[in-house]
């Protein structure tokens, strides 16, 4: 009782603190943990939740200080040991929390709560061993807990996961032993027990026995989940090849769930399955007995639906049906249907459905063109012919037509243009289409007004819009003139007010603008689209690739943060959910979870976004050469160590099908678009991050001159830091030789790949680094840090006038990085005044070299300047008068001075750009030929030239900002 009553002191005196820091109050809970420390010096709760506060309010070395002592005074308090959870969570010290923990075991073994929460301590690093071994002291505690004895089952089985050979000879069998131990001495309590055996089996192969168990007792208590047995038993038996079962489960499932398209898609193909086996044994004919029954089965599912609901499923499965049959030759049914009347009857009882473009484009392959139009011929949506034109245009007037006959008639118009019938017309008729489109478009304005559609609904119309969007981008791929692509342009600004909330339109509107070098509107756009936590894997690189090719730097900066913090936060989130399966003994989840975090840790996205922030940090957060050591040190990257990112492991989870397209397949080529990006965007990466070390290697070089390390704030001294330098330097040498071979191998890069306009990824900048001078200017300011380190070690008597080359090439060699024909945005082309911003690329690749051989000069710089100091100090010494400052000194500060004008040039090119600054009027580039009355229009037109003016003023703004921190940077570096 005294025990008891001592607790509830202690709590109702730490309350006050635990309010503070649930309001924020992080001041006032210090203030209120010194007085509980004044009246109860002992109480290290009270001293964690203090520490707790200094972490918040950014005092993390007071903070980190008082929580290693309470760590080595190895507490067992549980109220204390939440606390320290926090804290380590909190500044992401995992390994911390296992060994917090491990520690409180030792003193308290019996503890179950303590071994729990070291259990979970060890799932959230991912050390499956350590997992075991608690679970199994954990099931000695309690032997009569089954969770504990399977979290220890798991936990080996995830040792398997890690090591995929010892899984199958080791891991694997022993997680089946111990398993089956329990199931023999009927131990088994849960359906999730029951699921860890079946996938331990299923992980080794055994099929015979997985079916055993699904078939026997134990396969019946799993009823939690929807149809579980039968689709679990469905997958073993397919596995097995028992076609046959599958077939009688499949087709069972069916009768109480007919709609399900995945369930008719493994009936059938266990059907055809049987039937080949049957002509495979028996070497006879086709037989027919189990095609009629599959066509059977269909028609009764199709006709039980006469006077109910109509379910698409069955009906799709009818035309599949006949899919299979033509692909196969088989013509073995009396009443052999078409795939043509079958779409027919398709149409009449869906067409009114959106869906029902993408249910018949899985079969118009084979049709032909002109059969394609026979499906629709049924209907008063089909359509006169106009005078010497394939397109077509309704029989009824556009105000008697009804969100259904629209729909309808998108169905149509949708599906010509997978048949290719839009790609064959004229330039003319192209324009025409596209202008009909527009006003279907906007007469089906009227059907979102009464009743008013919510701002989050989409506008029944859009898609007329795109289809005439998607023509205009026809014609400006046959012609070359800009105009059709900024109508397309002014129609999809147009467009989004009416449907603030269609992503197609904000899509395809960040595409335009990003091929045509204007990147200003897409922040805007990309942002309203609420793109969120795994999406920015799967579509980040919408934007990533524009960013910092156009200059938007400072934009750059905050989109690679928020994917980088992404990534890292997934970590945590990740290991939340295994140890939520863990605690709900969802086994089945916990494999997937894993799988989820390793493929977003080797994610593409993530892996490019973590290098080109370091070097945009590089870039952006350098004036003088202190500050880029600072900016070295924060970098959580160890350059003597790390090796290159590992191809075979990257992952492209980019969703390369998320903007809408009604392009034949043959145009859209996405597994072979996906191939040839991903091999670019490989090769760019590792180009990106060899560029990276190098960089950071200098940075090593130039600490190593005054004996100090830079990276992540080690130091050496004696024998060891020698060995170090020894190893940056040649490390150095090393990396910069990789680049010279990589970029030699990725020569097919240099001619810029295009890509579908619409659906299709969109090229890097490898092209641009590729055809520069930018990796001969890195090789040879490399070779100026190398001579530095070598006078440094020798002293300036190895100064030879042939081994000071190196800074008259550097001198000579920087103006190529001066773009000669950037001038204006605006050219003429053809006789029309167009924009072009091919010359702002070339631009910014040399801003980033510039700002790159300033920082090598900056290394240079280090080495020189402790040599001149000994230097002077010599000269001081003398009698004599002064001798004339060494030959190094003097070409070194005319190679700067060059670096200098050079910069200088860049800055007058970037100042050009700028449409204020130049006087040039933009608006001056108008579409023409706008009729007046179409006042909606002309404001359109006349916001996009403001979008376009105001993101080449802010590129040319942030280029010349980055260039004059450069310029200061530099004249810090005259000797």
């Amino acid at each position: 009782m005294a025990s008891r009553s001592h607790v509830d002191v202690n709590e109702r005196r730490l309350r006050p603190i635990y309010d503070c820091l649930d309001n924020g109050n992080n001041k006032k809970a210090i203030q209120e943990a010194d007085k509980v420390l004044k009246k109860q010096k002992e109480l290290t709760c009270a001293k964690v939740l203090k520490a707790l506060a200094l972490l918040r309010m950014g005092r993390h070395s007071e903070g980190s200080s008082l929580l290693e002592t309470i760590h080595q005074s190895e507490p067992t308090e549980e109220q204390t040991l939440n606390a320290m959870s926090i804290c380590y969570k909190e500044t992401q010290q995992y390994e911390k929390i296992a060994s917090l923990y491990e520690a409180a075991s030792k003193h308290q073994p019996n503890n179950e709560d303590i071994l729990s929460c070291l259990f979970m301590a060890h799932v959230r690093l991912g050390n499956y061993q350590q997992q075991q071994r608690t679970a199994m002291s954990l099931h000695k505690l309690r032997p009569n807990k089954n969770p504990y004895y399977f979290w220890a089952v798991m936990s080996i089985v995830m040792q398997g996961h890690n090591d995929k050979k010892l899984g199958q000879t080791t891991f694997l069998p022993l997680a089946e032993k111990m398993t089956k131990k329990y199931i023999q001495e009927d131990k088994i309590e849960a359906e999730a027990e029951i699921l860890l055996y079946l996938i331990i089996l299923e992980l080794q192969g055994k099929w015979q026995e997985a079916l055993e168990i699904l078939e026997g007792p134990l396969g019946g208590q799993l009823g939690n989940e929807l149809n579980l047995r039968e689709t679990r038993l469905a997958h073993v038996c397919t596995q097995m090849a028992k076609w046959d079962k599958v077939f009688k489960i499949y087709k069972d499932l069916l009768n109480e769930t007919p709609d399900d398209w995945t369930f008719w898609l493994k009936y059938q193909d266990a059907g055809f399955h049987m039937v080949e086996e049957h002509i495979s044994e028996n070497k006879s004919e086709l037989s027919d007995s189990t095609l009629k029954e599959m066509d059977s089965f269909i028609k009764e599912k199709i006709a039980a639906m006469s006077d109910g609901v109509l379910l698409r499923g069955p009906y799709l499965a009818q035309i599949e049906f006949r899919k299979q049959l033509l692909k196969r030759n088989w013509s073995c049914l009396e009443s052999q249907e078409d795939i043509l009347r079958l779409l027919q009857d398709y149409y009449d009882k869906f067409g009114h459905h959106s869906c029902c473009y993408s249910d018949m484009r899985l079969y118009v392959d084979f049709l032909t063109s002109e059969e394609v139009d026979k499906v629709f011929q049924a209907h008063s949506l089909i359509l006169n012919k106009l005078p010497n034109c394939k397109c077509y245009s309704l029989v009824l007037s556009l105000c008697s037509m009804q969100v259904k006959q629209m729909t309808r008639h998108l169905v149509y118009i949708q599906l010509s243009r997978t048949m290719g019938k839009h790609i064959i017309l004229s330039i003319d008729n192209a324009l025409r289409l596209s202008k009909d489109l527009l006003l279907r478009y906007q007469d089906g304005l009227r059907f979102g007004k009464d009743p008013p559609l919510l701002v989050t609904d989409l506008q029944y119309s859009d898609n007329y819009l795109l289809l005439a969007v998607h023509l205009l981008l026809d014609v400006w791929t046959k012609t070359g003139d800009d105009i059709h692509l900024w109508r397309a342009i002014v129609h999809l600004e147009l467009g989004i007010r009416e449907s603030k909330s269609n992503y197609q339109i904000k899509l395809l509107l960040i595409r335009l603008y990003c091929i045509k070098g204007v990147f200003g509107p897409c922040p805007s756009l990309y942002d309203s689209m609420e793109i969120k936590h795994i999406m920015n894997d799967t579509m980040g690189y919408i934007v990533s690739n524009h960013v910092i090719r156009l200059g938007h730097f400072m934009e750059a900066g905050t989109m690679y943060n928020t994917w980088v913090r992404f990534f890292d936060i997934n970590q945590k989130e990740a290991s939340e959910h295994l140890m939520s399966s863990y605690k709900f003994g969802s086994f089945g989840r916990i494999q997937e979870f894993v799988e989820f975090q390793e493929r977003l840790d080797n994610a593409l996205q993530y892996h490019s976004a973590k290098t080109e922030k370091m070097l945009l940090n590089l870039i952006m957060q350098t004036d003088r050469h202190e500050t880029t050591e600072t900016a070295v040190e924060s970098m959580n990257v160890h350059p003597l160590t790390d090796t290159p990112v590992d191809h075979s492991k990257l992952r492209d989870n980019r969703d390369l099908t998320i903007s809408l397209s009604w392009d034949p397949p043959s145009l859209l080529l996405p597994e072979d678009n996906r191939m040839k990006s991903v091999e670019e965007e490989e090769s760019w990466l590792h180009l990106r991050w060899t560029l990276l070390h190098i960089l950071l290697l200098a940075v090593m070089v130039g600490r190593d001159i005054t004996n100090k390390s830079v990276v992540n704030g080690n130091s050496d001294s004696g024998e060891d830091h020698k060995k170090d330098k020894q190893t940056s330097l040649e490390l150095l040498k090393k990396r910069l030789d990789e680049l010279q071979k990589y970029a030699h191998q990725c020569e097919r890069f240099k001619e810029p790949r295009q890509y579908h306009i619409v659906q299709g990824p969109f090229r890097t900048r490898i092209s641009e680094f590729l055809q520069g001078p930018h990796i001969s200017a890195i090789s040879i300011m490399v070779d100026c840090v190398d001579y530095v380190y070598t006078l440094t070690k020798l002293g300036l008597e190895e100064s030879k006038p042939e081994k000071e080359e190196c800074w008259t090439r550097m001198k000579d060699f920087s103006k190529n990085l001066i773009i000669q024909d950037v001038g204006s945005l605006i050219k003429e082309s053809n006789g029309k005044r167009q924009l072009d911003s091919s010359g702002l690329e070339q631009l910014v690749a040399s801003v980033e070299s510039i700002s790159y051989l300033t920082i090598l000069s900056g290394v240079c710089n280090k080495g020189l300047n402790h040599l001149k100091n000994n230097w002077t100090r010599k000269s001081k010494k003398g009698k004599s008068p002064p001798a004339p400052q060494p030959e190094t000194f003097v070409n070194f500060n005319a190679m700067i001075t060059e670096l200098s004008a050079v910069t200088k040039e860049l800055h007058q090119i970037a100042s050009s750009l700028d449409p204020v600054f130049t006087s040039v009027d933009i608006a001056s580039l108008r579409l023409a030929d706008i009729p007046e009355e179409e006042q909606l229009q002309r404001g359109a037109e006349h916001l996009v030239w403001n979008k376009v003016e105001h993101s080449i003023q802010q590129s040319s703004r942030e280029i010349c900002e980055v260039l004059h921190h450069k310029q200061f940077y530099l004249n810090t570096l005259m000797l």
